[in-house]
């Protein structure tokens, strides 16, 4: 159980006014918060362990904002007319009474963890159309200690990303959750100290979590973003939470592990996670074929061809597949890009598939002989209206205002918002709203028709995590604006999805872009970028990426390693450190060619002996632990760190990272077994003590060290 203490004044507990300097706290053994009694403002927080203070004297953030739909301005806790502290054991409550608007913040010491839990209410004289209340923000000071070097902000930023000294590097971040936030906390820490804030919501609201330079600190929030719908009186639905951290077991310093293992204590218990990836596995949940060790591999269908010229390669595409699987001892899982009738990212008008259904089902049918298995990215709800591709003009503007605009992501007028350029990306589009019929029979319908074709997985691409853009439309049959209507029309959708595809086939299998936690128990992978630095979902500068989904989730769902993964003919670091990431956070491994022409014979030695070692290590010792295990948390490697540069999408930008000379990471299995499991990214051969072993790994040379549970 948790200890815990409330101090409040005497004159408060007998409900008289209060003064200047009177104070109110709560407290637990990791963390003591304190308010100001006679404007209710949060003036201290501060970590039990170290005695660290963590907020900025200098900086007065109010305990909550609430923005208004269609106000010009942002109501604070600062504008209250009058503050009333209510005190209780373990508990506080202040009342913030603003013209017909009251607020009132409540807080209480959780028993059963080292959180402080907070909700918010909203009572008005009148009904009130709320969009968004931001609840709880902390104006963190800067450094946390020292010079900054240490200094990080943890995101749930898709895989997980760390921004390093937010003093030197902008902390300006707005994530959506669902969406580009795949779970639903943040950190700060340094190796001394960390604080942690987090929501518990399991039925998918939508939120935002955010970070913005304050003065001269930095402002950490989360805002709730609500259905517009008048309301004279609305309660946040779930707590969210604040708490100081601890080491991690196992480590010495506060690591972002101590805030994802935090974290998880709630999540487990979560309806998503009823079920383990082991258990889906052996009820038949998830296709075994899921956890058999094979190669994803990205082949576009439209690229270049063996005599240097670019076009359709379907002809050579069971024959490289054949290759690559000879190569690497393994079956390959074909993700064809570039499939669909016009051309990649042009949606929703697929088929018939590029070349006709008849002969794109001969070629799966080739694939399947071989041992292997398919899959295809559907461009998300987006709905072309203009593309430009290699000289041709694509426009489906006139489809969509007869069959899709009464059914896109609008304003509160009606009118759908657009996104992009013609001759950029996926192009000039709009997007089918969520909560319609039109996004069911695309989804849907789309996906059935790829598995009659002999598509064995299906990826909702482009719907990142699992989130999309409000809408506003006033004719469709949802709220407008926020709420939780969205992940759960997307939730409704994916699940028919599939129970369709199973339903024909057993070995069906569904994925989405990025991983989102609230979809669990409908994927089979998720399509993870553990294996990317300096680049999108990993970008600006003093970003760096970290396995936080991996860490939190990865025996509840293995995702696989990317598109993304450049195997090169040329000796490559970048190619190399991806293959090793895959390895190391437990994904599975991937060769992304796209348009390009990279034979097998000619890869480069270590990045094939890494791959190949990958696949060699999951079908023998480590693959309990890369399709069951749970990341735990384990202690630097002492080896050389390689100075490495890492591009931007934009192929100009970029980034200098130094990562260490042999990559890691550590699993445990349910019934207590821990492994280590070691990737060589250097280019000569590494030498570094684990335990009372001394190692030496070639490059491109993979192993594990597994210890078993001490029985006495």
């Amino acid at each position: 159980m948790t200890k815990y203490c409330i101090v409040v004044l005497t004159a408060l507990s007998a409900g008289l006014a209060a003064t200047a300097g009177q104070t109110v706290s709560l407290q637990n053994q990791t963390l003591r918060a304190e308010w100001d009694a006679a404007s209710g403002a949060l003036i201290s927080l501060k970590d039990r362990g170290s005695g660290r203070e963590w907020l900025d004297p200098a900086v007065a953030a109010p305990l909550y904002t609430i923005t208004l739909a269609n106000a010009e301005r942002t109501i604070s806790s600062a504008q209250a007319a009058s503050v009333r502290i209510k005190p209780g054991t373990g508990t506080l409550a202040i009342e913030c009474v603003h013209t017909g608007l009251t607020v009132t913040c409540e807080y209480r010491l959780d028993p059963a963890s080292s959180c402080v839990l907070g909700r918010i209410a909203v009572r008005a004289d009148t009904p009130v159309r709320l969009a968004e209340v931001r609840f709880p923000l902390v104006a963190l000071k800067l450094p946390f200690s020292g010079d900054g070097g240490n200094d990080r902000l943890l995101f749930p930023e898709c895989d997980g990303t760390l921004l390093m000294n937010p003093e030197k590097n902008s902390p300006n971040r707005a994530l959506h959750y669902p969406g580009a936030a795949s779970l639903q906390l943040m950190a700060a820490f340094d190796p001394g100290a960390g604080l942690f804030l987090a929501a518990r919501d399991s039925a998918g609201h939508t939120k935002i979590f955010g970070s913005k330079r304050s003065g001269k600190g930095v402002e950490l929030s989360i805002a709730h973003v609500l259905p517009q719908t008048p309301v004279a009186e609305w309660r946040l639905p779930y707590d969210v939470a604040v708490a100081g951290l601890a080491p991690a077991d196992g480590l010495k310093t506060i690591t972002w592990e101590a805030a994802a293992d935090l974290y998880r204590t709630w999540a487990v218990q979560q309806t998503w996670c009823r079920q383990t990836m082991a258990q889906r596995v052996a009820s038949g949940d998830i296709p075994k074929w899921i956890t058999e060790p094979a190669l994803l591999f990205t082949y576009s269908l439209r690229g270049e061809r063996s005599d240097g010229t670019f076009g359709d390669r379907r002809s050579s595409l069971a024959n490289q597949v054949q290759r690559w699987s000879q190569a690497v001892g393994a079956p390959i899982t074909t993700l064809l890009i570039s499939w669909e009738k016009l051309d990649t990212w042009t949606t929703p008008d697929y088929f018939p598939p590029l070349g006709g259904e008849p002969a794109f089902t001969e070629m799966m049918k080739a694939l399947h002989a071989q041992g292997g298995h398919t899959m295809v990215f559907l461009s998300g709800l987006h709905w072309t209206l203009h593309k430009t591709l290699k000289g041709q003009a694509i426009d489906q503007e006139e489809a969509f205002n007869r069959t899709g605009r009464p059914w896109a992501i609008s304003d509160a007028q009606g009118v759908a918002f657009t996104n992009g350029t013609p001759d950029k990306g996926v192009g000039q589009t709009a997007t089918i709203c969520a909560g319609t019929p039109l996004a069911r029979e695309i989804l849907t319908g789309t996906s059935q028709r790829c598995q009659q074709l002999g598509i064995d997985c299906v990826q909702v691409d482009q719907i990142v995590g699992g989130g999309m853009k409000a809408c506003f439309h006033p004719d469709h049959r949802h709220p407008q604006g926020g709420g939780a209507w969205c992940s759960q029309a997307l939730y409704g959708i994916f699940g028919e999805i599939r129970k369709t595809g199973r339903s024909r086939d057993p070995n069906f299998a569904f994925s989405i872009e990025e991983p989102g936690e609230y979809y669990l128990p409908l994927l089979d992978t998720y399509h993870a970028r553990d294996l990317h630095q300096g680049r999108w979902p990993r970008s600006g500068a003093g970003v760096l990426g970290v396995p936080l989904f991996t860490h939190v989730y990865h025996d509840y769902l293995a995702g696989y390693g990317s598109e993304g993964c450049y195997v090169s003919e040329k000796p490559s670091r970048l190619a190399l450190y991806q293959i090793g990431m895959n390895f190391v956070c437990g994904k599975i491994p991937a060769v992304a060619l796209w348009t390009r022409r990279c034979e097998p014979e000619k890869a480069d030695a270590a990045q094939l002996r890494l791959l190949k070692a990958h696949l060699d290590l999951w079908r023998g010792a480590a693959g309990p632990y890369l399709n069951f295990g749970q990341r735990v948390a384990s202690p630097d490697l002492n080896v050389p760190m390689l100075e490495m540069t890492f591009s931007e999408k934009d192929g100009k930008t970029k980034r200098a990272l130094a990562v260490p000379s042999v990559l890691h990471g550590t699993w445990r299995l349910a019934d207590g077994r821990t492994a280590t499991l070691f990737a060589c990214i250097a280019d000569q051969p590494a030498k570094f003590g684990f335990g009372q072993e001394q190692m030496t790994l070639q490059p491109g040379e993979a192993a594990i060290r597994e210890l078993k549970p001490d029985k006495r």
